[in-house]
């Protein structure tokens, strides 16, 4: 499927992403759009700002990334890490949603809670023995944030039955 803006050869790249990248990234894509074919740009740039409630600074930043690294520098790293970290089993993954509802959906304090069960030496569903530890973190390979947050999104996107509605 052709996407508007995206090259036609960058399509395949494109459709890897999970879908709510590539609506975020095509969202973006319309307004810098919107912009570029207006001259001056700011009044479009306060007009965009204002509608989608966003900081005039957020939209120049954007524009910017995207003059120097195309549509993919629109892709948020904080919600589809480069390098994605290796799918977990599904138990884990279920186990990791379960905990973010638990939290409120509040992605920092289940990053939190999940380290301290692990520190508490706990059994981590869909972990046969607990994850050591990282030379460079004071929790397992894997586990930063992000990574938990992509790996919600994730879960959510590709098991949607089991998701219990709001």
């Amino acid at each position: 499927m052709t996407h508007f803006l995206i090259p036609e050869s960058d399509n395949q790249e494109f459709e890897s992403l999970p879908k709510h990248i590539r609506r975020e990234v095509q969202r973006w894509l319309l307004w810098l759009y919107e912009i570029e074919k207006e001259k001056p740009a700011g009044p479009a740039i306060r007009r965009i700002a204002e509608k989608n409630h966003l900081k005039v600074q957020t939209i120049y930043h954007k524009w910017r990334i995207y003059r120097r690294y195309d549509w993919r520098g629109l892709v948020n790293r904080a919600k589809f890490p480069l390098n994605p970290p290796p799918a977990s089993s599904k138990t884990f993954l279920r186990f990791l949603h379960a905990l973010w509802l638990a939290n409120e959906k509040n992605y920092k304090n289940t990053h939190r809670q999940l380290v301290a069960i692990w520190k508490g030496k706990a059994p981590i569903p869909g972990y046969k023995d607990l994850p050591t530890k990282s030379p460079f973190n004071n929790f397992p390979d894997g586990w930063t944030s992000d990574n938990l947050r992509y790996h919600i999104i994730t879960y959510r996107e590709i098991y949607p039955e089991e998701i219990p509605a709001d």
